[in-house]
């Protein structure tokens, strides 16, 4: 089995920026994405991915870098080349439908393929094999403004790739639709993805969203990349606090090494309270300040203190708030409140004393 570092290289982004006036929107990013990947740009809103994402497909001008889609450069400063649009032969999923409410949904589908001049007898083929990828082959002869808001999305779906695309590149695609169907969606969508074996990048400031698709997670932050990696390096191993808070919910508490006590593969922080949390040590260490992140569903409270002593400490409930699938505990503890988030099985009262454990493995230290 070809692994994804094995596959060939299909986007290539090199030391791009991108300015709006005097505001550098991208500064100075590059990456890779591989042939078949679903690769996700997360991050707040202002971040820079929807314009990196419009750079790539043509409808941002850069100031300076270079992208090259299988190997064919389609911006370079340097050589001077900027490709349009049109002939990059990418398709793009917007936030807004963008469908056409007087045609109906096969005639939507066929659109793009009828602009490019095919066979009517091909228009058809690929028409109706997109729209049974995205389940609505019986619906292809009905209006389009008939349509749920689920049902246009499939449409504006299948018709990004009814062309055969190099590229398929989604702004967004999902957030006009309810909680529900969203998750729906999230499912069919990487599905579909997995199927066509197509490259693919895709923006949302959504992090279940980026965590439940993706291959890897690509997290912006003002215009900068924090961290790229698969989702379980994202959420298990985040390399600053940054991304460990956006990320999943996260204590993050700040400290300093203390090289002394470290042994096995563990070492310790010093918590300005006092407190030591053992860590495991990381292959790197952060340079300056340090923080460790302990993942709020990593914490174990406990009525009787555990046999072990390492990264074990009273704490007091403060807050208990029941948010359905689990309960969020706010804790009084010797350094500040920790937050931990557990299945609604075992419950604790507020004002309860408790201990909390922590394992060292699951505590990052992060920059």
């Amino acid at each position: 089995m070809v692994t994804l570092q094995q596959r060939e290289i299909h986007i290539n982004v090199r030391d791009l920026v991108a300015k709006y006036g005097n505001f550098t929107a991208i500064n100075g990013v590059g990456f890779q994405v591989h042939r078949g990947e679903h690769l996700t740009l997360l991050g707040p809103s202002g971040c820079g991915k929807t314009t990196l994402l419009r750079c790539i497909a043509g409808l941002e001008t850069p100031v300076s870098g270079e992208i090259t889609i299988e190997g064919r450069p389609v911006f370079s400063s340097n050589s001077r080349v900027n490709i349009p649009p049109e002939r990059r032969e990418v398709s793009m999923v917007f936030q807004s439908y963008a469908i056409w409410p007087h045609m109906t949904v096969y005639d939507n589908v066929a659109y793009g393929l009828r602009i490019r001049r095919l066979p009517e007898k091909d228009v058809e083929y690929k028409v109706m094999h997109a729209l049974e990828l995205v389940r609505l082959k019986d619906l292809a002869r009905k209006s389009a403004a008939k349509l749920s808001g689920g049902q246009q999305q499939r449409v504006a779906l299948a018709r990004s790739f009814a062309f055969d695309p190099r590229v398929l590149l989604f702004d967004e695609p999902l957030s006009n639709l309810d909680a529900k169907l969203r998750a729906e969606m999230r499912i069919e969508l990487k599905e579909i993805q997995r199927q066509l074996n197509i490259t693919s990048v895709y923006v949302t400031h959504d992090q279940e969203e980026a965590l439940a698709i993706s291959d890897r997670i690509l997290v912006m932050n003002v215009g900068f990349i924090e961290q790229v990696g698969t989702p379980s390096d994202i959420y298990d191993r985040p390399r600053t606090a940054f991304v460990a808070d956006f990320v999943g919910a996260a204590n993050i508490i700040p400290g300093c090494l203390r090289q002394d006590l470290a042994v096995d593969g563990v070492v310790a922080v010093e918590t300005n309270s006092r407190n030591l949390i053992y860590c495991a040590k990381p292959p790197n260490l952060p340079d300056g300040n340090i923080n460790v992140s302990i993942r709020t569903v990593y914490l174990d409270l406990l009525r009787e203190k555990p046999l072990q002593d390492q990264n074990v400490w009273p704490v007091r409930v403060a807050r208990k708030v029941f948010l359905g699938d689990f309960i969020q505990y706010i804790l009084d503890w010797q350094g500040g409140q920790l937050v931990a988030r557990k299945p609604p099985i075992e419950t604790f009262n507020e004002g309860e004393t408790l201990y909390v454990k922590a394992d060292p493995r699951r505590c990052v230290i992060v920059g």
